[in-house]
């Protein structure tokens, strides 16, 4: 029989299941059929190419040891466009009371792994220094079941170091308060280094001997594409086109059934389905997925987002009032702005020199700041430019900047995420045909929605395969 498929959303996680699942279709009939509530697909990818350089408007890397991305770049003929980070940009900065500050050489993950480097940081006082060292002979922390990354931390080294260090290095990734997510779901290596010794400092520098040299290892740790992420969106959506039914503009309302089949009413149509992947994000899963049980729909809901802002800016060289000799910087809470990091992308990229053009991407929008896009783009691009001119000096307006906004884009793995991750899974096997793929699982990176939605796709063909009789009618609710 031919299956149907209704893909929910076409993000990079739902584009992916999409496209393994139209690849499959020469060995397993299916018709697939994807709902895209945006004029167009992506979701948060965006890459603005206007000004002959590359603006990312949301990711704009993937991660080397998670290979899901790189394979996938590789098997859809993009491998010429691989770029690595700029051998000749190293590290970055902290901004702190006016000033830029070096990150201290041997932070890794948050985890200090050169006490001498920090000796001579102006971040911290002499008694936080000091503090330091008590994680050498400080006993393990228990932890029973979950803990906040941030106590943590506090416990091994102390609030100085965690607030001006540790946690604008840390939190950037999730735009999150590290005092509230969790540690296993965020940094689960720190357990095993508890496990194995007391302090965590001594067994962080342990894992990073035991690493590849950099020159076995290629270099940097990120890698990002010449023509811009959206290339990847391109390249999937062109594929998945010829192959399948993509309705854009059309959110999904509800989806009823769940014993066989499925009804999917969308705006303005509805579709019988034999199965459904969820590429939502969990909030609107939960509110869309009809036949979930109460308990499942909470787990879901209480998922929270963060908001976010990315302006993208381009300069003239002229205009900066510093040398661009870092990735860019971070900034700690408290210091009086709401910009919370800066890349130089002309300095972190491997880009074809572009000596004339600087462009710039700032970051607003923390997991506390649930107002951050009630103002408009001329109010976020008025901000962005009084904070340039604190921050880097720069007075002049830029030759080009646009606001990109990512409402309830980034899943906080609140402490106790991974225990109720484990409800949800249980709680989809019991559910033939259904699969929930997206960020708010265990990681946000590109690579991490790619390897749901590859799990889901190669799932679902598994069961097929297994199950030859045709699927029941679906019960509309």
């Amino acid at each position: 029989m031919t299956r149907r498929v209704a893909i929910l959303g076409g993000g990079i996680s739902g584009l992916v299941a999409a496209y393994r699942l139209v690849s499959a279709s020469h060995t397993e009939p299916v018709e697939v059929v994807l709902y895209e509530a945006d004029q167009r697909l992506g979701g948060i990818i965006q890459s603005d190419l206007s000004q002959g350089l590359v603006l990312e408007g949301g990711p704009d890397s993937f991660l080397k040891r998670k290979p899901e991305a790189l394979e996938l770049v590789r098997e859809l003929g993009l491998g010429d466009q691989i770029m690595g980070t700029n051998p000749h940009t190293h590290g970055a900065y902290i901004f702190h009371r006016g000033h830029f500050h070096d990150i201290p050489p041997g932070v890794r993950a948050g985890i200090p792994t050169r006490l001498n480097a920090l000796w001579t940081t102006e971040l911290l006082a002499l008694g936080e220094k000091v503090r330091l060292w008590g994680d050498l002979v400080l006993p393990p922390r228990p932890i029973l079941d979950d803990l906040s990354l941030g106590s943590l931390l506090r416990y091994r080294f102390g609030d100085g170091y965690v607030d001006r260090i540790a946690a604008p290095i840390l939190a950037g990734i999730y735009a999150g308060d590290i005092d509230r997510l969790s540690l296993r779901v965020t940094a689960p290596q720190l357990l095993d280094y508890q496990s194995r010794g007391i302090s965590l400092i001594r067994e962080a520098q342990r894992a990073l001997k035991a690493q590849p040299s950099k020159g076995s290892s290629g270099g940097g740790m990120f890698v990002s594409l010449t023509s811009g992420i959206e290339s990847l969106v391109t390249r999937l959506a062109k594929i998945i086109s010829e192959a399948a039914t993509v309705h854009l503009g059309e959110p999904v309302i509800r989806v009823t059934g769940g014993r066989g089949g499925y009804m999917v009413h969308s705006d303005g149509r509805t579709l019988e389905v034999t199965d459904v992947v969820a590429a939502l994000p969990a909030f609107q899963a939960a509110r869309v997925l009809t036949f979930l049980d109460e308990s499942t729909k909470k787990i879901l809901t209480d998922i929270p987002y963060a908001d976010l802002a990315v302006v993208g800016a381009v300069y003239d060289e002229s205009a900066m009032g510093r040398e661009l000799s870092a990735t860019g910087f971070v900034v700690p809470r408290g210091e009086g702005i709401d910009m919370t990091a800066g890349t130089w992308i002309r300095a972190k990229w491997d880009y074809p020199d572009r000596a004339d053009l600087v462009p710039i991407r700032a970051f607003f929008g923390r997991a506390d700041q649930p107002d951050l896009l009630k103002d408009s783009d001329n109010e976020i691009l008025a901000k962005f430019r009084r904070e340039m001119g604190y921050v880097m000096g720069v007075t002049e307006a830029p030759r080009f900047a646009r606001v990109f906004r990512i409402p309830q884009g980034m899943p906080q793995y609140l402490v106790g995420h991974q225990e109720a991750m484990r409800h949800l899974r249980n709680a989809q096997a019991a559910i033939p045909g259904l699969k929930m793929i997206g960020a708010y699982w265990d990681g946000v990176g590109v690579s991490d929605c790619i390897r749901h939605a590859n799990k889901a796709a190669s799932e679902l063909l598994t069961d097929w395969s297994g199950s030859p009789n045709q699927a029941a009618l679906p019960r509309s609710r």
